[in-house]
This record gives structure tokens, sequence and C-alpha cells, in this order.
């Protein structure tokens, strides 16, 4: 994740979902990062950064998956929609999408197993 013009607080939210994410994939730190385009040593500042001194206790706890999904609202005028998938990917759906389009996309997701 680029910290060109990335509000902290932004940055925080995507490294503790991309963590809670690595917890519940049983895979080695290495091999999540490769998989998902991030920076290894990024990964380990972060979880260091937002775990404290429990960073050596952040792979043992497990946390049960979630079936909710987080959803980021916009902060600007132009509304859009941000789901940020349980892989860590974010699917932004447009200011005007209409329902029907809005329903597909959602369907689809759910169907795949992205939520």
């Amino acid at each position: 994740m680029s910290k060109t013009n990335v509000p902290q607080e932004d940055q925080e939210q995507f490294w503790h979902m991309a963590i809670e994410t690595w917890q519940t994939s049983g895979l080695s730190v290495r091999q999540f990062c490769r998989d998902e385009g991030l920076s290894e040593p990024q990964f380990y500042v972060w979880r260091r950064k937002l775990n404290g001194s429990n960073s050596k206790q952040i792979g043992q706890n497990k946390p049960e998956p979630s079936a909710f999904i987080e959803v980021a609202m916009p902060r600007s005028t132009s509304a859009v929609i941000e789901l940020v998938l349980t892989s860590g990917n974010m699917l932004r759906i447009p200011h005007g999408a209409d329902a029907e389009t809005l329903n597909t996309v959602l369907s689809t997701v759910r169907a795949i197993g992205l939520c």
C-alpha cells in the first residue's frame, strides 16, 4: 500500500484487515504477502505497530472467520461504495449504480466465496 496521499487511519485499517485475513489463511507471512502483493517488511512493521507487545501472539489466537465484510463509507461528496473483501481486496462501486447492478455484484461476490 503506497503512502502517497493515504491517510494514516486508512493505512491502519487496511493493515489491520490484512493481518486478520492472514491469521485465518493458514499461510506463512511470506506466502500470504506474495499471494496478496504486499510488502513482507511492511507487514511485519504494521503487525508490530498494531499489536504492540502482543505481536508474538498474533498467530496463536486465530479468530473464527466472520460472516460479515467491512464496508468503508466514502468521505467525499462523490458517493462511492467500497467493499473490503475477505481476500483483502477492495471492490469500489461508483456513484449512480442502480440497485439491480449492486444486487448482481453482491450476489456474485457471495457466490464465489469472497464474503
